[in-house]
This record gives structure tokens, sequence and C-alpha cells, in this order.
């Protein structure tokens, strides 16, 4: 398969992309390596140095044709959210879905969204956290990841969209 893997220079992202390559498909990498490392880059991944947020995305899906795409890319910091709630939400809700919808467009078969655990269920009480536990974001940080899975479910209910949604 050909897959694109979104914040690929990152830690989390660059195994992924690793992974991936070890199993034989085709990596693509869109990062802006703002907070991504050149080091981190496989090499037989292509890699594209671009915003999530940029209209250039889909000049990208369009040449690629990618089956899958595992978007890890995000604003990541809690605290940075909460001085900058505007750019958090730019990245976090506007590039996924700037990136689900030329997955719509380009007919993407499959969507891997990385979410967040901890910051989607607030000051929890019970650790570790179950999936059911509610939902109670206390940033703008965990809002935008929880407002990012609620676009996905949106799409999947009214385009038939595949994702699934992972909560590290």
């Amino acid at each position: 398969m050909k897959i694109l893997v979104t914040g690929g220079a990152g830690f989390i992202g660059s195994h992924v992309v690793d992974e991936l390559i070890q199993k034989k498909h085709k990596v693509v990498i869109i990062d802006d390596l703002s907070t991504g490392k050149r080091e981190n880059l496989n090499r037989k991944a292509k890699l594209y140095k671009l915003d999530i947020c940029s209209p250039k995305i889909t000049q990208v899906f369009k040449k690629e044709k990618f089956d899958a795409v595992f978007h890890l890319a995000a604003q990541i910091s809690a605290a940075h959210s909460m001085t900058d709630p505007l750019f958090d939400a730019k990245v976090n809700v506007l590039g996924t879905i700037n990136l689900i919808e030329n997955s719509l467009k380009y007919d993407v078969k499959k969507f891997v969204y990385t979410s967040s655990g901890g910051v989607l269920y607030g000051n929890a009480k019970q650790l570790p956290t179950s999936e059911d536990y509610p939902l109670n974001p206390i940033c703008p940080y965990g809002v935008s990841k929880l407002t990012a899975e609620n676009y996905l479910r949106y799409y999947h209910k009214n385009f038939n969209f595949d994702f699934i949604a992972l909560r590290y």
C-alpha cells in the first residue's frame, strides 16, 4: 500500500514510518519540521515539507494517490494550547479537516487518527482510564483533539469515511 504519514519526523510518527517500511509499504511523509527532526526521517520515505493546513496538500494527494493516511501531525503542547488556543485549533482541527477532505476527494480507503488519551478525560479519577470514561477535556489541546474525533465521526456517518482514532 502507499501510505501517508503526517508528522513522520516526530518521535511516534518516525517509528510508525519505520514499521510501515519494514512491512514493505511505500511511505510518504508530510511534516513541517517545526517539532519533528530530520534525523528521525527514514531514507526510504519521501518527504513533503508542508504544514497540514496548507492548500498545497491537495497537490500531494492528487500526485501520490494514497491508500491510507496515518495522521500524527499536531500542535502537541497542552501548555501552548492555553497560551495560543487559536493556533492549537487551526492545526489540530482545521489541519485534520484538510486531510479528511483530501482523503475523501482522492479516495483514501483508511484514515488512522492519533488522538490523545490523557487530555480527553481531564483529571480522571480512574487510572488507567478506560475508553468509556466520561470525556472532560480541561485545556484547548484536549478540546481540539476531541473536536477532530467528532469531525471524523461526522464524516463516517455522512460519507461512510473509514477511520480509527487511537488514544495514546
